[in-house]
């Protein structure tokens, strides 16, 4: 249960960055990787699956290689159900998306105000680094 308070907490953080910084860019994913995020739910009372995403973007400056992460998370009560959820997205695909501090948000993260579960995740930067300067 800690860990959707804190993730709640990410996300509603997440949104407040949003509107403050506005860089839209087009992503390359690379690499998509999923298994079990054991050390996200510690109790029986979930259980949460990590998205590894790997990818670039370019401009006419320079191109920024990027490892990506979201935890998307199933909660055991009151019934099993979806508490946060991760955007899909596949290797060998361009996507829209906007480029916070420490985070990425694809564009069908619409930033809109999410009352109702599942709650979208933007996804959390792990690496970047610029590989090339143009």
């Amino acid at each position: 249960m800690k860990s959707l308070i804190l993730a709640s907490i990410f996300l509603v953080a997440l949104a407040g960055q949003l509107f403050s910084q506005d860089e839209r860019v087009l992503f390359h994913v690379t690499s998509v990787e999923q298994g079990d995020a054991a050390d996200y739910c510690t109790t029986d009372k979930c259980s949460a699956t990590r998205f590894t995403v790997e990818g670039y973007t370019q401009d006419k400056d320079a191109v920024v290689q990027y490892v990506l992460d979201c935890v998307e998370v199933i909660a055991s009560e009151p019934t099993p159900h979806k508490s946060i959820q991760c955007v899909k997205v596949h290797s060998h695909a361009d996507y829209e998306v906007t480029i916070g501090a420490d985070f990425i948000i694809f564009a069908s993260d619409a930033p809109t105000k999410q009352e109702k579960e599942p709650f979208v995740s933007g996804y959390r930067i792990k690496s970047e680094k610029e590989v090339r300067k143009k």
